[in-house]
Formats: structure tokens, sequence, C-alpha cells
């Protein structure tokens, strides 16, 4: 009688061993699709061997001091326009290769309605068509972006109120394995 109880744990133990290593096994599969649609802010996205993060994004007022550092050179925005600003942190797993940033990055809105990047002088702006070296960030590290209030370079927008309120707003990052687009929390 012992005999066959320790015959059907022994079973029961193998049994539960395959459907945990079948588990490991399917996940690990799952593990190197990489969702490139539909982002939020903070959650990473892998185009090639570059790996993208929008941290945050807000409406920026030049009346505000902080605000001011990131709209050097700009003006008020009109009373029906406003200005965006979205601040990513771009990382290179490359341990070998330097890769090209996007020349321009846009952004959405769920009617359609896009915008590009504009320039921008401020020392916390992203510069489009930057090179990003062998395991390298933007910004980089211990620069003023990287230490500053939200560590984060900054690509500017100047936006209709109106397309502010077609959310989702997404922004669109051309790429290796792309185009991936993150949610703006605006």
């Amino acid at each position: 009688m012992e005999r066959i109880s320790q015959s059907k744990l022994f079973r029961g133990l193998v049994l539960a061993l395959a459907v945990a290593v079948s588990g490991l096994v399917l996940s690990a599969c799952g593990a190197n699709h990489e969702e490139k649609h539909g982002i939020v802010e903070g959650e990473p996205v892998a185009l090639g061997d570059l790996e993208y993060n929008v941290l945050f994004t807000r409406p920026l007022n030049i009346n505000d001091v902080e605000d001011s550092e990131y709209l050097v050179g700009k003006q008020e925005a009109p009373a029906d326009k406003m200005w965006i600003g979205v601040f990513v942190k771009i990382h290179n797993t490359s341990e070998d290769e330097a890769h090209q940033i996007p020349e321009a990055f846009e952004i959405e809105t769920t009617a359609g309605v896009r915008y590009t990047n504009i320039p921008s002088e401020s020392i916390y702006a992203l510069q489009p068509g930057t090179t990003v070296e062998p395991e390298g960030n933007i910004p980089v590290i211990d620069s003023t972006p990287q230490v500053g209030p939200i560590q984060a370079s900054m690509l500017l927008y100047l936006i209709d109120r109106e397309s502010a309120e077609q959310r989702p707003v997404e922004l669109i990052i051309e790429g290796e394995d792309g185009p991936a687009t993150v949610e703006l929390d605006l």
C-alpha cells in the first residue's frame, strides 16, 4: 500500500515539475515580444538597440520660472495654442555600435492631427538626429537635463488647445522595429 502512494506522490511531483517548466518556457517565449503601441509614460520601449522612455508630458507656461528655461527664445503661445514639453530618456543598449535617433518626432491626436517637434535653444532640449554612443544615454549622464528637475531631455511642441482634448495624444517614435507609439498624459 505504501508503495502505491509513493508512486502516486512521485508522479504528482513529476507532473507539477513539468507544468512549472512549461510555464517558464512559455513565459520566456513571450519575453522577446515587446509591445510597440499604446505604451504609457514611464514604460520603456525598445526600437532596435535604442530604448526610449517618455517620463513626463506637460503644458509649459513661459511666465513660470521653471518653464521659461524650457522655452528659451520662444514667445508666449497665442490664446488658441499651447506649448507642450515631452520629456524623454534614451539609452543605447549596444556595447559597440552608435545609433542615430530620428530627425523628427511627431505627436498625433485621435482626430488625426499631427504636430512635429519644434527646434529649441533650451539646454534641456532633445536634439533630433543626435547620435547615441555605445551604451550611451540622452541626456548624457551628469548633464544639466539629466540632473535637472525632470531628469530627461525635452521635445517641444506648439499645439492647438483643442488638440490637447483629443486624447489619447500619442508620440510616434520611428526606428528599427518601429514605429512605436506612446500615449501622452496631457
